[in-house]
């Protein structure tokens, strides 16, 4: 991911030995004279602006500041010897830098909340100010306001209801035991319940059937060009697509720029650089957005479905051009039986062979329920 440098910044610190506030750039205390050890952190300004003055710029951008293995001077990025006691600076120690934080970036005032009060001579004084316009009294004394807590919303329950809810779940209860109580003890009566006298199963009756009729009854799917809606890149739409409609979408995400990308950043944040002053960045990627189409092409599908019926032992499809190619073909067949008193029994055989086993006078005799059922069947 390409990384877009939007500007640099520079940072504060605080003297760890007379609590002053000293510009990043500066390496010795303005107030005391105490230089600024390694463990002295960096800290945002608060409506800090862009550095613009270009030697200032090159100067953020070196890199993180030297302390002196000898005398624990800190010194400029890039310097080869120490500015206190001449030492080499090979063996010297980089300041700690990299660690990200967010950028603050807005410049917007707010007088009457972020005004710092001199303590010698109670002038206000702009936020981010490092000593007194009026007296040159160092500003160390951050002001802080003090959140007052929410009341915290009372914890007391709502009455009533409990009453009404307790005296329905007793209701379902004294339901449940009475439905137990009943199915365990027949009734008033008690023991178990009588039911009666027991149904004696009707047999099933023989009779006389002869075939009547054999039908069967055919179909096959006639397969055709038939339209389909489709969508694929511009450059993947096939040549005889019809009714081509296009939107630009993205289609590819770089992390480098390339011919026809847009450029799109994420938030900016802050990067310290260990010398005093803070980089902004942003993480940013190009994206390409090329025509999406959506078109109509022609696909073989079912266009058609043909159909015949007959009787006899010879079943047939249905009549299909031959410019057309067929799809799934079926075929059901139907054997109806009549006995003496004209009650029709219709069979449905799975198959041809079955289907031809049965022929018009065939007889048979038939074990049929009351229900009218063939449970059975044999040649006479």
């Amino acid at each position: 991911m390409a990384q877009k440098v939007v500007g640099y910044r520079e940072m504060i610190w605080t003297c760890p030995n007379c609590g002053a506030k000293n510009p990043g750039s500066v390496r010795v205390c303005r107030s005391c004279g105490a230089a600024m050890g390694e463990e002295v952190k960096f800290e945002q300004q608060t409506n800090a602006r862009m550095i613009t003055d270009e030697k200032t710029l090159q100067k953020a951008a070196q890199g993180p500041d030297i302390y002196c293995a000898y005398c624990g001077n800190r010194n400029p990025a890039g310097a080869k010897t120490c500015s206190r006691c001449g030492a080499d600076l090979a063996e010297g120690t980089e300041r700690e830098h990299g660690s990200q934080h967010s950028a603050h970036l807005d410049e917007r005032k707010n007088d009457n909340a972020d005004q710092l009060i001199c303590p010698a001579c109670g002038t206000a004084n702009p936020a981010g100010a490092l000593k007194c316009a009026a007296c040159g009294t160092p500003l160390n004394v951050s002001t802080a306001k003090e959140e007052i807590p929410a009341p915290s919303a009372g914890n007391g329950q709502k009455k009533g209801g409990n009453g009404c809810l307790r005296f329905i779940l007793l209701l379902v209860v004294i339901g449940i035991v009475a439905m137990v109580l009943l199915n365990t003890c027949g009734g008033p009566g008690g023991g178990v319940l009588n039911t009666g006298p027991t149904n004696t199963p009707i047999p099933n009756s023989f009779v006389n059937a002869v075939v009547s009729s054999q039908t069967w009854q055919s179909s096959v799917q006639v397969i055709g060009p038939v339209p389909a809606r489709a969508s694929a890149w511009y450059d993947q739409v096939p040549a005889d697509a019809e009714n081509v409609r296009c939107e630009d979408r993205l289609r590819h995400t770089y992390e480098d720029e390339v011919d026809g990308s847009e450029e799109v950043c994420g938030t900016p944040y802050a990067i310290d650089m260990g010398n005093g002053y803070e980089q902004f960045v942003q993480d940013c990627v190009y994206q390409v957005y090329e025509p999406y189409c959506e078109y109509t092409v022609y696909k073989a599908g079912v266009i058609d479905t043909r159909r015949a019926s007959g009787s006899g032992p010879n079943p047939e499809l249905p009549y299909v051009e031959s410019s057309y190619s067929t799809g799934n073909q079926n075929v059901s067949y139907s054997v109806v039986l009549r006995d003496e008193n004209g009650h029709e029994y219709t069979l449905t055989p799975s198959g041809i062979n079955e289907y031809r086993s049965y022929n018009v006078g065939d007889e048979f005799v038939l074990e049929v329920t009351a229900y009218g059922r063939v449970v059975n069947m044999e040649r006479k």
